[in-house]
C-alpha cells in the first residue's frame, strides 16, 4: 500500500492556492502545514478551501522543527525558489517545485546537487504533460508516427492586464520573475515542446514589452529554433494579445501532423489506426470550453496539478525519479536562458547549454 506523504505548502498566492487545495484532497498526501511571509494570506487560502486545523508558519525553519515532513510544495516567487528548496533538503525533505524550477541555471544545478547530497528528491510542476492532447502528441512522437520531423512549434498567445503585474509586485521583474511572458507563462509550452519534439540545439529570438510599459521584461517574444534532430521550429509567447487564446503545440513530418490546441485540432497520419477516431472524439469532447490560463492566471483548474503531483509521489513511492524530475525541469530553463541571451543581442544565434 502506498504511503501517505506528510506535506506542506510554502507560498500561498495564486498558484499556492492550487497546491493547498490539491494536497487537501489527495488520498496519498496529507496537508499538515502551510508557510507564508504573510500569515493572513495563508489563513485566507485555507479558509477559501474550507480547510481547518492546519497550522500556519511565517518561518520555514520553525515549520520544519515542529513537523516531520516528507514533502514541501514550493509556490513562492520564481527567483526565491532555491532558498526554500535548500532549507528543505537540509532537513531531509523532498521538494515539489512550482514552475519554473528556478530562474538561473546555476541555482538549478545547486538544488539538484543538494537533493542528491541529502538523498532526497526534487520534482517540479509541468501539469500540461497530463493534458490528454499533449500526451497524445508525445506518445505519437515516441512511437515514430511522424517519421522524420520537419517542424515543431509552440505558441502561447495569452493576455494579462497591467494589474496582473502591479498587484503581484514581483511579476515582470528580472530579479524575482526571471523574465516575462517566456519565463513565467510560456515555460509550460516550452517544456512540452522539448518533451514532444526532442532537444533544442540553437535559438534566435526577438523580444520586447509591447503593451506593458512599466515592466522590466518582455511581454512578447518570437524565436526560430533548430532541434538536435535537424528539424526547425518556432517559439512564440506573449501576454499582450487580448483576449488570450489557448496554447498551441504542433509537430509534423513526412508521415503525419498533429496540433494540440484546446484539444486535438489536427491529428492526421499517413498510416491511420482504428483508434485514431475514438481518441480524437474523446479528447476534443473533454477539452471543450477550457482556456487553461489564457485569460487569467487563476484559470488553470486543479485536475492537471493533481495528476502531476500524484505521478510524482507514485514514482517516489516506487523509488524512482519522477517524470518531471529536477534534471528534466532544467531543460526548459536552459532553452529560455538561451532565448533571453539571443534577444539581448538582437537575435544572435545562441546554443542551448
Amino acid at each position: 500500500m502506498a504511503k501517505q506523504w506528510q506535506c506542506a505548502v510554502i507560498g500561498t498566492s495564486t498558484v499556492g492556492h492550487t497546491h493547498v487545495k490539491v494536497l487537501s484532497q489527495l488520498e496519498n498526501a496529507k496537508l499538515v502545514a502551510v508557510c507564508d511571509l504573510n500569515p493572513e494570506k495563508a489563513k485566507a487560502a485555507l479558509e477559501r478551501h474550507g480547510i481547518s486545523g492546519v497550522p500556519i508558519y511565517k518561518d520555514q525553519t520553525e515549520m520544519h522543527a515542529r513537523h516531520q515532513l516528507d514533502v514541501v510544495n514550493i509556490a513562492t516567487p520564481s527567483g526565491v525558489h532555491m532558498q526554500a528548496a535548500l532549507i528543505a533538503f537540509e532537513h531531509n525533505v523532498n521538494v515539489i517545485m512550482e514552475k519554473p524550477l528556478e530562474i538561473r541555471l546555476d541555482r538549478i544545478d545547486r538544488m539538484i546537487d543538494s537533493a542528491k547530497k541529502h538523498n532526497v528528491k526534487l520534482g517540479y510542476i509541468s501539469q500540461n504533460r497530463w493534458n490528454e492532447a499533449n500526451r497524445a502528441l508525445h506518445d505519437a512522437a515516441a512511437e515514430g508516427r511522424f517519421g522524420r520531423v520537419a517542424y515543431a512549434a509552440c505558441f502561447t498567445p495569452w493576455y494579462r492586464p497591467d494589474e496582473y503585474y502591479s498587484l503581484g509586485g514581483w511579476r515582470g521583474t528580472w530579479a524575482f520573475d526571471g523574465g516575462g511572458a517566456i519565463m513565467n507563462q510560456s515555460v509550460h509550452a516550452i517544456d512540452l515542446l522539448q518533451w514532444i519534439a526532442g532537444p533544442i540545439k540553437r535559438v534566435s529570438a526577438y523580444a520586447a514589452s509591447r503593451i506593458h510599459p512599466k515592466i522590466e521584461v518582455e511581454d512578447t517574444m518570437s524565436a526560430s529554433l533548430r532541434f538536435e534532430s535537424g528539424a526547425f521550429g518556432t517559439i512564440m509567447g506573449t501576454t499582450a494579445m487580448w483576449p488570450g487564446s489557448p496554447v498551441r503545440i504542433e509537430i509534423g513530418g513526412e508521415n503525419g501532423t498533429a496540433v494540440s490546441e484546446a484539444g486535438l485540432k489536427t491529428w492526421k497520419f499517413r498510416e491511420e489506426r482504428p483508434s485514431d477516431k475514438e481518441l480524437l472524439g474523446r479528447i476534443n469532447q473533454s477539452a471543450a470550453g477550457q482556456s487553461r490560463g489564457a485569460q487569467a492566471a487563476a484559470d488553470i483548474g486543479l485536475d492537471l496539478h493533481a495528476r502531476n503531483i500524484t505521478a510524482i509521489l507514485k514514482a517516489w513511492d516506487e523509488g524512482k525519479e519522477a517524470e518531471t524530475s529536477g534534471e528534466e525541469g532544467r531543460k526548459s530553463v536552459a532553452i529560455i536562458t538561451a532565448l533571453y541571451e539571443s534577444a539581448k543581442n538582437d537575435g544572435m544565434a545562441v546554443d542551448v547549454k
